[in-house]
């Protein structure tokens, strides 16, 4: 037994698929148009149509839309969407005509009735009148198909047009990815001598200081008093542990990895010495690497605010906005954050290596806003 042809036996299934995309690019019409006239104000419907597009082209010829067209070319994609739409709609129009036809002239050859819309009385349309029409029909059924199939085609090349980036933008990016690189590069030398500091100054010091106890315990013979330096290094001990976890949370909190970010910025929330609230909404579906991504910004954010701020309150949104997660960060400080000093730097150089946005608003007497958008998609 031989086995079905696949590309064959998918054929008619790729036809229906683009033929519900077709419709759907009909059906949307308003909400590009809503899109368009609401770009000058916000970018959100924009944003939405364009994901939305990628989507109905995986959908419709399986091949993934991962690329993602960049902020200012996503309202010529949604023009190109809603001219694909008035096309869409016109051959659709004119199909539907000509099936009307078909189907009232099939019923009034088989009924000998009336057809109207040919202003034909009883039978005055027979078979041989549907015999005539058959090839007319059918080429222009040929035609209407054809017709979509090339607007299915400019659809395609459109989005590519769109969301590939030119030259000149693959520069910049080839340029800014340079200099995130040397950024990250600082930003980790930056990190291990915290790191250093912390084992250095704390822990280290900490741990002599035990020795130190245990030995005095060990040399005197003072039953109360070894029994007070054991207590002692018992405290001792206790804060060395709490020091090492401090540090081994600041370098990657197990609690991201294991439970997810809201249950981390909780805890961050909790180790926050200025009141904070956490706002989290629906973010279900983010992969881990965003997760920390975003985690960090936060975490980063919070710290320049206890340094520098002096705030008096800290409050953390997280939400999905379509393809991106959405933080925003504000404190009622007294203002005046600097974009170019290493806390804000470093948040800057983690959302651009995610290629990300980022918004700083500080001005003097606060508050201080920090936005950043990481796509999770």
């Amino acid at each position: 037994m031989t086995e079905p042809d696949t590309e064959t036996a998918s054929m008619p299934i790729s036809a229906v698929r683009h033929l519900v995309a077709a419709v759907a690019t009909v059906l949307m019409l308003p909400v590009q148009a809503f899109a368009i006239t609401a770009a000058p104000v916000t970018a959100a419907p924009a944003d939405l149509v364009a994901a939305w597009t990628g989507r109905r082209l995986t959908w419709a010829d399986g091949r993934v839309r991962s690329d993602r067209p960049i902020d200012r070319r996503r309202l010529g994609l949604v023009v190109a969407g809603f001219a694909v739409g008035l096309a869409n709609a016109g051959v659709l129009a004119l199909i539907g005509l000509g099936l009307y036809v078909a189907v009232t002239v099939l019923i009034g050859a088989a009924t000998g009735g009336p057809v109207p819309i040919f202003e034909a009385g009883p039978g005055q349309v027979t078979w041989s009148t549907v015999v005539w029409f058959t090839l007319p029909g059918v080429v222009l059924l040929f035609l209407g198909v054809s017709g979509l199939a090339a607007i299915s085609h400019l659809d395609r090349r459109a989005w590519i047009a769109f969301a590939r980036p030119s030259a000149d933008d693959l520069e910049r990016q080839v340029d800014r990815l340079n200099t995130t690189l040397a950024d990250v590069i600082a930003a980790v030398d930056t990190e291990r001598r915290r790191i250093e500091r912390d084992i250095h100054d704390g822990i280290q010091q900490r741990v002599v200081a035990l020795s130190i106890l245990l030995a005095r315990a060990e040399r005197t013979g003072d039953a109360e008093q070894r029994r007070d330096l054991h207590r002692r290094a018992g405290d001792e001990t206790r804060q060395v542990l709490n020091d090492l976890r401090d540090v081994a949370w600041r370098v990657y909190p197990a609690m991201l990895a294991r439970d997810g970010l809201p249950a981390a910025l909780e805890a961050l929330q909790d180790r926050t010495p200025i009141p904070m609230t956490v706002q989290i909404g629906h973010i279900s579906g983010i992969d881990l690497a965003t997760e920390s991504a975003a985690y960090f910004v936060v975490s980063e954010a919070v710290t320049n605010v206890i340094k520098h701020a002096e705030a008096s309150r800290i409050s953390v949104s997280v939400t999905r906005r379509g393809t991106d997660l959405r933080l925003t960060i504000e404190d009622d400080g007294i203002g005046g954050a600097d974009p170019t000093g290493p806390g804000l730097s470093g948040i800057a150089s983690r959302v651009s290596a995610r290629d990300g946005r980022l918004d700083i608003t500080s001005p003097v007497g606060g508050p201080t806003v920090v936005e950043a958008e990481l796509p999770c998609e």
